[in-house]
């Protein structure tokens, strides 16, 4: 069974949920400090 992405689904009008775990590394105030995952994304 293939995995589906959204191009294989029609989402448009829909609520779409979306969870993401981007790993970033954070300074001493939880600011990002790289968002190289995140601009790849």
């Amino acid at each position: 069974m293939p995995k589906l992405t959204v191009k294989d689904i029609e989402v448009r009008g829909k609520r779409v949920f979306v969870r993401v775990d981007f790993n970033v590394p954070l300074d001493a105030q939880s600011q990002v400090t790289d968002d190289t995952r995140i601009r790849a994304a």
